[in-house]
């Protein structure tokens, strides 16, 4: 969610499970980054960019227009530039907080999450992309053996669902977060 710059912005940060949803939130990154003039990346694992499976895009397109914040090379739409370099104290202190206030925004608005069989879970299995598809399966078989699984999908990275996360906790006494980097376990284990 940051990197692409300096300081005091974030990238909103979708994570799709499969090939449809990765169409869909492609569709709806553009939508955010229209609606937060931000960037917005759609992050996927290698496994759904190397899957094939039918795909059901929208029969109707939206269309384009310009927006009244955008630069049309015009003397009207100057005072639409943007610059985050502000050298007066106080320019940069209000630009700071209008980014501030942004995010704030975003955050109530745009936080997903998809919950699966949440309801009076004792554990909870938290996985992104492709791992909500094993990590249902697996649920459902700890379910038949009389164990209160549920899953809980984060959709967006950034903003982070902090308050379903938060809902879950008051009810889950443990999780278990899945995911498929050896590299990390690697290091922290000391192995080479």
């Amino acid at each position: 969610m940051k990197g692409g710059g300096h300081g005091n912005y974030h990238t909103l940060v979708l994570a799709p499970h499969s090939v449809q949803e990765m169409a869909d939130l492609t569709a709806l990154a553009f939508e955010l980054a229209d609606r937060y003039r931000n960037p917005v990346v759609v992050m996927a694992d290698g496994f759904i960019g190397q899957m094939m499976e039918p795909v059901e895009f929208p029969q109707t397109a939206t269309e384009p227009h310009l927006p009244k914040w955008a630069v049309a090379g015009t003397e009207e739409s100057r005072g639409n530039l943007i610059s985050s370099i502000y050298l007066e104290p106080d320019k940069l202190e209000a630009h700071v907080r209008q980014l501030e206030a942004k995010y704030y925004v975003a955050q109530q608005r745009e936080a997903r999450a998809e919950e699966w069989r949440t309801e009076g879970a004792e554990s909870s299995w938290w996985g992104t992309e492709l791992w909500r598809a094993i990590l249902k399966a697996v649920a459902a078989e700890a379910q038949a053996e009389g164990l209160k699984v549920g899953v809980l999908r984060p959709i967006t990275l950034y903003p982070f669902p902090g308050l379903q996360f938060q809902k879950l906790a008051e009810r889950a006494r443990v999780f278990v977060v899945v995911e498929m980097s050896t590299a990390r376990c690697w290091k922290m284990c000391g192995w080479r």
